[in-house]
């Protein structure tokens, strides 16, 4: 026996329809059935195209993303090359400054140190440009705090002023 949507065919060759349907329920099955097909085929179709379609955009992605790549290294040599090229000028520019600088630095090196030795001179002795070196001085703010509070407390006393004087030229290494 076969059964086949609520029809019980019988082998010899008779249809036992106990829901009453007859051929018509076979033609509405049948058909149902090519639907499905055909509409599975569509879909089976559809999907392989968009398949193709993916595979082409990410095809020319990557391509994309090469030539950006060989594009993004070129203008980095470029700008390689030019930023090499401004930085031996700078050099130049630079050491050109350097040297003009530590001319002009050595002259007035020379006059500030005559400057502070008048000024460091008992006789010729300024306060103001004593303490003006002592701040100007690369040594560290105990030291300079001690030396201004010696020259301050020297300051009445000829004697007491000369060695405070002494104690600073010493410290600034004149």
């Amino acid at each position: 026996m076969l059964s086949l949507c609520g029809v019980i065919w019988h082998e010899n060759g008779k249809a036992n329809d106990p829901m009453g349907k007859g051929p018509e329920m076979n033609r509405n099955v049948l058909i149902a059935l090519i639907v499905v097909v055909l509409g599975g085929g569509y879909w089976f179709y559809s999907s392989q195209q968009a398949a193709k379609d993916a595979a082409i955009a990410e095809q020319a992605a990557t391509d994309a993303a090469a030539a950006a790549k060989a594009a993004e290294e070129e203008a980095a040599k470029k700008a390689a090359d030019e930023a090499k090229a401004a930085a031996d000028a700078a050099a130049k520019a630079a050491t050109d400054a350097a040297a003009a600088t530590t001319e002009a630095a050595g002259a007035a090196a020379a006059t500030v140190t005559d400057a502070v030795k008048a000024a460091l001179d008992p006789a010729t002795y300024d306060a103001a440009a004593v303490a003006a070196a002592i701040d100007a001085a690369a040594i560290d703010d105990a030291t300079k705090a001690t030396l201004k509070s010696a020259l301050e407390a020297a300051k009445d006393s000829p004697d007491a002023l000369k060695a405070a004087l002494d104690q600073v030229k010493t410290a600034l290494g004149l």
